[in-house]
C-alpha cells in the first residue's frame, strides 16, 4: 500500500511519509493490538524534527496501551461530527430515533462550541462544571432538567463511539449530572377558552391581507383541533404526518380512525377522536395535489403527501403557526392563564390530557396515546386530579346513583 511520495523508516514500528499536497511528515505508528497503523501528522517538514517527533508519538502510545489507556485520542468535535454522522444516516434510513434529530441540535448549538477543542478524554467533572456555568450564562436564566437531560444523552452518544474507536476508556467517562430546575408543567386551556379559540379560528383566515399568512391560518384552524383530539404533539411530530400514516381499523363492529406517529423516543399508534375526520377531510381539500372525493378515498390511496400542507403546496412551517397562533392568543387575552403560565400549541396536548383524566382515563391507558411514562403523567397531571375528579372524591357520583335506584324502585 502506498502512503505517499517519499517514505523512511525511522524504526521497526515507526515509518515517516510525504504526502502530495502536504509539505509535513506525517508518523506511521504500528502498535500493539492495533490491526491497522496509527496516523499522525509530525506538523514539520524538517526530518529530523519528524523522527523525534514520531518517536516520541510511538513511545507515549505504547505507554498508553500499557496503563490501560486508549493509544490515541481525538478532538471532541472530531468525535461528535463522527456521532452526528451517525445519526443522520439512521434518520434518512428511517431506522433513527426522532429524539436523535434533539441529539444533533444539541451537539451543533451546545457541545462542540464548549468541548471542541478538548481532547475527549479530558472531559472532566470539572469540565462538566464550566459547562453548566458557561451554559447557564449564555441562556441567560437556569436551564431545565428536561434540556440537561438531552445534552447528558448527546454527550452519551458521544462518548459510546469514543469508547468503540478505542478513542477513550470506558473507565474515563464522567459521571452526567443533572441540577436543572424542574420541569413544570404546561399551560392549558379551561373549555370555555378551547371553544372561544376553535370559534375565532373560523374567520382568523380573513383577518390578513397577506396570500401565506393566510394559507397558513387555514391550515392553524384543522391543526388546532387535531392537536386538541388527539394529543399529538405539536410541531414535528404532527408535521411530519403523511397521509399514509393515517388508517381506519376496526375493532369489533366499529371503526376507528388511527394515528401512526413518529415520535420523541419511538413509533406509536394512537386513536383520534371521531370529530377529527371532520378536520381532516377540509385540511385534505386545501392540498391542490390531492384529488379525492372522499377521506376514505383518500386513506386508502395511501398517499405519501404531508397532511398539513397548506393551499400553496407547501407544509405549513413550525414557526408560522407559532407566529399564527401567539397572534389569535393575543387578540383573545388567552396568552397567559389564570394560573400565570403562558399556553402554546402545546398546551393543546396538555388539554388532551387533562380532558382525558376528568373523564376518568387512567394515567396508563393515557400513557400509550401520548407516548409519555405513566411517572411523567402523575408528576404533570397528579395535582389536577383532586378537581377533576371532584364527583368522584366527594361521594356525589354514588349519591346520584343511589337516588336514582330509590326513585326507581317500587317496592
Amino acid at each position: 500500500m502506498s502512503y505517499g511520495v517519499e517514505t523512511v523508516r525511522v524504526a521497526k514500528n515507526v515509518v515517516l511519509d510525504k504526502r502530495k499536497r502536504s509539505p509535513n511528515w506525517y508518523a506511521r505508528l504500528t502498535l500493539p493490538e492495533r490491526k491497522k497503523p496509527e496516523v499522525k501528522s509530525t506538523k514539520t517538514d524538517d526530518l529530523e524534527l519528524a523522527r523525534e517527533r514520531a518517536l516520541e508519538m510511538y513511545y507515549g502510545a505504547k505507554s498508553r496501551i500499557t496503563n490501560g489507556l486508549p493509544a490515541s485520542t481525538r478532538k471532541f468535535k472530531h468525535v461528535a461530527q463522527y456521532s452526528i454522522g451517525r445519526m443522520q444516516d439512521a434518520l434518512d434510513a428511517g431506522g433513527g430515533k426522532q429524539a436523535y434529530r434533539d441529539y444533533i441540535s444539541a451537539l451543533r448549538e451546545w457541545l462542540i462550541p464548549f468541548f471542541g477543542s478538548m481532547d475527549i478524554t479530558t472531559i472532566d467533572m470539572a469540565a462538566l462544571q464550566a459547562f453548566d456555568e458557561w451554559r447557564e450564562a449564555k441562556h441567560g436564566r437556569r436551564f431545565s432538567k428536561s434540556g440537561i437531560n438531552n445534552h447528558n444523552a448527546a454527550l452519551n452518544r458521544v462518548f459510546d463511539d469514543a469508547v468503540m474507536h478505542k478513542w477513550m476508556s470506558h473507565n474515563m467517562r464522567p459521571d452526567l449530572l443533572n441540577k436543572g430546575a424542574p420541569s413544570e408543567s404546561r399551560g392549558s386551556f379551561t373549555d370555555e377558552e378551547y371553544k372561544a379559540i376553535y370559534t375565532a379560528l373560523r374567520t382568523f383566515h380573513a383577518k390578513t391581507e397577506n396570500p401565506k399568512a393566510a394559507a397558513t391560518r387555514e391550515v392553524l384552524r384543522n391543526y388546532v383541533l387535531f392537536l386538541a383530539n388527539t394529543g399529538v404533539r405539536a410541531g414535528r411530530e404532527a408535521l411530519a404526518l403523511r397521509w399514509r400514516n393515517i388508517s381506519w381499523e376496526m375493532a369489533g363492529n366499529d371503526r376507528y380512525l388511527v394515528v401512526n406517529v413518529d415520535g420523541k423516543t419511538k413509533k406509536r399508534s394512537l386513536v383520534a377522536r371521531d370529530t377529527v375526520a371532520d378536520y381532516l377531510q377540509r385540511q385534505q381539500k386545501l392540498n391542490p395535489a390531492l384529488d379525492y372525493d372522499t377521506l376514505d378515498d383518500l386513506i386508502a390511496a395511501k398517499s405519501d403527501e404531508f397532511v398539513f400542507t397548506t393551499r400553496l403546496g407547501e407544509v405549513a412551517k413550525t414557526p408560522n403557526l407559532i407566529r399564527a397562533f401567539n397572534a389569535l392568543l393575543g387578540e383573545l387575552g388567552l396568552k397567559t392563564g389564570a394560573d400565570d403560565r403562558e399556553r402554546s400549541l402545546y398546551s393543546l396536548r396538555h388539554y388532551y390530557a387533562t380532558r382525558d383524566l376528568k373523564r376518568g382515563v387512567t394515567t396508563h391507558a393515557l400513557s400509550r396515546q401520548l407516548g409519555n411514562s405513566t411517572a411523567m403523567l402523575d408528576g404533570h397531571y397528579s395535582k389536577y386530579s383532586p378537581m377533576l375528579n371532584a364527583d368522584v372524591h366527594s361521594g356525589r357520583d354514588m349519591k346520584r346513583v343511589n337516588e336514582k335506584l330509590a326513585a326507581t324502585d317500587t317496592d
